[in-house]
């Protein structure tokens, strides 16, 4: 059976095909987005297809001009097996291939594509789409390189988006809603802070990471907890450095980088979503409903304990920060 997609209908076709496969999840494209893991069903975080395969042309060229976003391929590698992304740097196809069904597409891995731009593609299933598999697995995969570290990339990523111009392309209406993945299935931390790094070695991190002014750095951080974090987990870190009140960030985790300080090597760089306060005897407390020991650094958080930190801080007021006064130039009386 064969079916040809428009704009509007791409988007819902591969998020319920992603949605329902369970053997086979395989895709290449030429241009990977930072995000475009959201065009896919959240369910493959829980419940990923037992053969996942991921082909980009992974290059100097490609992560420069911002084609590739090398935090999405970590992004794969680190949600899923390490060898489902493969680097190939000589084809321009587009294809989307869920167990026996594949949609061969104008449409770029990026939300943009799925979203706003006019774009246009082929449903093949059944024995329409064994032909899309064939060439897939002998063209394409078969030809393919491992992907190798990913530090060198994400360098030359960092570099570019620093030195990219903002808002120079036009605003396009969306004709697509691309659905915002929720904290489901996605690792939750508690992470206590007793030291946080002195502005020289925050200073050696940034500047041999590349990582944006706008992400903050927890250093110092426990093996275990550096090689079990994944990017887009999520962390409460507590501020454990005041002896009055206890400062707790809701926090996203954006990168992991080993970088050699006179404060320890391993860190993360992450972005504040919320904060909040607590008085040290109810924040001793919480830990104590939560089974967790005042002296542990880091843990998963289960289920239960997630309930119980957020019962907790959704209780509390926070601040809102106080809106600045406009400043109103003096006039010099001739």
């Amino acid at each position: 059976m064969t079916r040809v997609l428009n704009n509007t209908e791409l988007y819902e076709t591969i998020l319920q095909h992603s949605l329902s496969a369970k053997e086979i999840l395989w895709v290449c494209s030429p241009a990977l987005g930072s995000g475009a893991h959201k065009v896919f069903s959240q369910e493959i975080l829980k419940n990923p297809p037992a053969d996942i395969r991921f082909i980009f042309p992974v290059n100097d060229f490609a992560v420069k001009g911002g084609e590739v976003d090398p935090y999405e391929i970590q992004y794969f590698m680190e949600h899923f097996k390490g060898f489902s992304v493969k680097s190939h740097e000589n084809f321009h196809s587009n294809i989307y291939i869920f167990d026996d069904s594949a949609v061969i597409t104008s449409a770029t891995l990026t939300e943009a594509a799925f979203e706003s731009s006019i774009e246009a593609g082929v449903l093949l299933e059944g024995s329409d789409a064994e032909a899309a598999k064939s060439f897939f697995t002998q063209s394409l995969w078969n030809a393919s390189k491992p992907m190798g570290d990913l530090k060198k990339y994400k360098l030359m990523w960092n570099l570019a988006q620093k030195t990219t111009k903002k808002g120079a392309l036009k605003k396009v209406k969306p004709h697509t809603e691309i659905k915002d993945w929720t904290n489901a299935y996605i690792n939750a931390w508690y992470i206590g802070v007793s030291n946080w790094l002195s502005k020289k070695s925050k200073r050696k991190v940034m500047k041999e990471t590349n990582w944006q002014t706008n992400l903050s750095i927890v250093g110092d951080v426990g093996y275990h907890f550096f090689s079990q974090i994944k990017l887009g987990d999520y962390a409460y870190i507590a501020d454990l450095t005041k002896r009055s009140k206890i400062g707790i960030e809701f926090i996203q985790i954006n990168d992991k980088a080993r970088v050699e300080t006179d404060e320890g090597d391993l860190h993360c760089a992450y972005k504040k979503e919320k904060t909040y306060t607590l008085e040290r005897k109810q924040f001793f407390e919480l830990l104590k409903t939560m089974s967790i020991n005042a002296k542990t650094s880091e843990t998963i958080l289960n289920e239960a304990q997630l309930q119980q930190v957020a019962g907790v801080l959704s209780s509390i007021k926070r601040k809102r920060r106080p809106k600045c006064k406009p400043r109103v130039k003096a006039l010099r009386k001739k």
